[in-house]
Formats: structure tokens, C-alpha cells, sequence
């Protein structure tokens, strides 16, 4: 699976996935898949982890920290639980 992502560019000094844990790529038949180690996912709950990501970023707090969290967990039809 090839990452059309690109969370982490380091021609812009970019890097909102340093574990690289979130993966977007590109499918014949049903286009863009989302996936967060490894596992499916919908494509607006990685939008929204990549938003969340890009604004803890900004105000310093690095974007894969967040807090207490271990990280996301998702139930067989890749919702968030």
C-alpha cells in the first residue's frame, strides 16, 4: 500500500505523522482508503484526525500528542469508539 497522504513532507518542514500510523491510498475500484495502523477506517475520521493534527501542531503541542490518549480506537465498521 503505497501512502498518497504525505503527512510528513519534509520539504515543508511538515511532520503530522511521525509514527506513520495514518495512511491514505488510492484504490481502483472504490478511490481513496483510509487506514490508522493498519486498520480501516472512514475517510472523514482520518480527515478529522489530520485537521486535529495540523492544529495541535500549530499551537505547539505536537501533532501526534494528544494528552492521555493512547490513540484511536475503532469498532469493525471503522468508527471511532
Amino acid at each position: 500500500m503505497k501512502d498518497i497522504g504525505n503527512l510528513n513532507n519534509k520539504d515543508f518542514g511538515c511532520e503530522l505523522d511521525p509514527n506513520n500510523n495514518l495512511k491514505l491510498v488510492k484504490d481502483k475500484e472504490k478511490g481513496q482508503q483510509a487506514y490508522y495502523k493498519g486498520k480501516k477506517i472512514k475517510y472523514m475520521d482520518y480527515m478529522q484526525e489530520v485537521s486535529d493534527r495540523v492544529s495541535r501542531n500549530k499551537k505547539g503541542k505536537g501533532a501526534d500528542n494528544i494528552g492521555f490518549f493512547a490513540g484511536l480506537n475503532f469498532d469493525k465498521n471503522g468508527k471511532i469508539i
